[in-house]
């Protein structure tokens, strides 16, 4: 049976693993091998691609989770759930709580681009600065998303706007001067934050512990999606 409107994050196990491997493709190795780095950069977004899940179902006992474009199957025995949380519904729920390795992914990646940011010299073209840039307020973004509790998404809005005003701070300061082109590209900037943030939290977030790993789920009605699965392991229980 199919799960409507589920879809499996990529924060552990094997497609945690694959978004480790893709972030160090597209951000490290262009600085390693910057003369033949493009069949490793688009490499690089594949495998981030592949880490995405694609849906979720139900075979007899098992949960099963897609990802890299359906091949990949991860299946989750009933037996083996012990609790399963919709972190949006708890008043201080955040995914760091349960996923802190990502935000220390995050982390690295800001402070990577930070880093690289600062030893770049002047006199570059501006894509040069606008890509660590970019890395900066898009990691610090998903930073405050998944440290913030979801009940406090108004706090999230200021802060991910005022990473707009940190972005031209950044690039004023690296080169400075802001001309219109650049205005330009911080409005678009704001845009596609905009989108992040509508992309946050037009979903609700269910945790799903085993024994031996924690899995992250999205669903637009998580009521929906764990009535289905009761009502699936009540009918396991019978059989």
């Amino acid at each position: 049976m199919k799960l409507k409107d589920v879809r499996p994050m990529n924060f552990s196990g094997i497609p945690f693993v694959l978004v480790v491997i893709s972030f160090t493709i597209i951000i490290v190795l262009p600085r390693v091998t910057p003369e033949n780095y493009w069949p490793f950069w688009i490499f690089g977004w594949i495998v981030l691609f592949a880490s995405w899940g694609t849906g979720a179902e139900v075979e007899k006992d098992f949960i099963v989770l897609k990802y890299v474009f359906g091949k990949l199957k991860i299946k989750i025995p009933f037996s083996e759930i012990e609790e399963i949380t919709t972190i949006n519904k708890l008043q201080k729920g955040t995914i760091a709580k349960y996923f802190k390795w990502e935000i220390i992914l995050f982390m690295i990646l800001v402070a990577y681009a930070l880093f690289d940011l600062i030893i770049l010299p002047h006199g570059l073209l501006k894509g040069y600065y606008f890509g660590d840039i970019g890395l900066i307020v898009f990691g610090l973004f998903y930073i405050s998303a998944f440290t913030i509790p979801f009940s406090k998404k108004k706090i999230t809005g200021i802060f991910t706007y005022s990473f707009v005003l940190l972005a031209v701070l950044m690039l004023y300061l690296k080169i400075g001067s802001i001309t219109a082109d650049d205005i330009l590209m911080f409005i678009i900037m704001a845009f596609v934050l905009t989108v992040a943030i509508w992309e946050v939290y037009s979903v609700e977030y269910v945790v799903i512990r085993t024994p031996r790993r924690l899995y992250l789920i999205t669903a637009k009605n998580t009521e929906e999606f764990i009535k289905a699965l009761w009502k699936v392991a009540q009918n396991v229980q019978t059989t």
